[in-house]
């Protein structure tokens, strides 16, 4: 028979607890509802993260301000070959984003599910529609298989609606909650800005709104957006999309005489890159002008009224797929009706949210017009 002391007692349970403050804490477990309305259980302290496009990082940049690519352990190459401008002045201020391995390139297609696991993530972040797995991809089966989680945003399909629950789902899932509530405190408060003094306007007040999507670079002239992505911008702030009854979509494209004949009173062109309209971080405005300039010259679209009016004008192209989207809406406002909006100001707003919210370069040309001699 063994006989244990009190003090034998004593030594035993200060070893338990020594033996249980050596184990590291069982990380918990809180449950993320994505755009998609997917319940996703993801792990407290996400420290590594994939992101199916890499221009999912504009989000990112939102919630890990002081160090926006610390997280990032894989993503695609679509930042740096879709949106070059930008990749540039990320890597000139960040020079880790260079490094950062690629899932794939700028397609779902290329993507590589081996080289997501081997990455070993924490959070793995899809786009619903783009360039990376889309909604409903059998690669987000297979990882969520391998007890990987997986969440879809979405800010080009349904952009208005979802940003700030895109916003929103990041910030849970990153333990960002209380920026991203300031973030979609900021969206909304601009957005309702616009909104209320639209609500009782009639159709035949709104100007009527051609939109080129990657003007000069897409092989063929009326790539063009419909019901969703930047023409759910054009529909909010007040204006007729031409292209609204043909495309059903976010994106789709219309015949050349499609847009002759609608003759729009408003035209506005997307870019990033050359060969098109050059816009983005890091691009100079006479650079800007001079391509737009460029692009308002080709032969199939040049007798537009829209044009000889002066009222066409130069888009960043990656403002439909970003939740810095309120600029290119607040921009769109002023072009469309720009009367009612006269007290509008997107440079001031893009500045609010660049000291508020970014550490990112931001600097650059985002929206241009073009030259008098045009």
């Amino acid at each position: 028979m063994t006989i244990v002391t009190p003090f034998a007692k004593a030594a035993r349970l200060i070893g338990v607890a020594s033996f249980l403050l050596a184990i590291p804490a069982i990380s918990q477990a809180k449950e993320i509802v994505d755009v998609l309305g997917r319940k996703v259980e993801v792990k407290d302290h996400v420290e590594r993260i994939v992101l199916g496009e890499g221009r999912l990082s504009y989000a990112v940049a939102i919630l890990d301000k002081e160090n926006p690519f610390e997280r990032i352990v894989g993503w695609q190459n679509d930042l740096r070959k879709l949106d070059p401008h930008t990749f540039e002045a990320f890597k000139e201020k960040f020079p880790k984003v260079a490094d950062i391995p690629l899932i794939g390139q700028a397609s779902e297609v290329s993507v590589n599910v081996e080289t997501i696991l081997n990455l070993k993530p924490d959070l793995v972040v899809f786009s619903v529609a783009g360039e990376g797995p889309k909604a409903h991809s059998p690669i987000a089966d297979t990882l969520a298989s391998a007890g990987i989680p997986v969440v879809y945003v979405d800010f080009r399909v349904a952009p208005i609606e979802n940003t700030p629950k895109s916003i929103s789902l990041l910030g849970e899932a990153m333990g960002r909650e209380k920026e991203a509530k300031a973030f979609s405190d900021f969206y909304g408060k601009h957005l309702d800005a616009i909104t209320d003094r639209l609500k009782d306007m009639k159709d035949e007040q709104k100007p009527t709104v051609f939109a080129e999507l990657l003007a000069g670079v897409w092989q063929a002239p009326g790539h063009t957006t419909g019901n969703g992505g930047l023409g759910q911008f054009i529909a909010t702030v007040g204006g007729r999309n031409i292209a609204s009854s043909v495309v059903p979509g976010a994106i789709g494209d219309v015949a050349v005489e499609f847009v002759l004949k609608a003759n729009p009173d408003i035209y506005v062109v997307t870019g990033n890159r050359d060969p098109g309209l050059a816009l983005g971080a890091g691009v100079p405005e006479d650079k800007a002008q001079a391509s737009l300039d460029k692009v308002l010259a080709r032969p199939e679209f040049k007798e537009l009224k829209a044009i000889k009016d002066h009222k066409a004008h130069g888009l960043w192209h990656d403002f439909y797929n970003s939740p810095y989207n309120i600029i290119a809406i607040e921009t769109l406002a002023k072009w469309i009706h720009p009367d009612l909006f006269k007290d509008l100001d997107p440079a001031r707003t893009q500045r609010e949210l660049a000291e508020t919210f970014l550490t990112i370069p931001t600097e650059g040309t985002y929206w241009v017009d073009p030259s008098v001699s045009q």
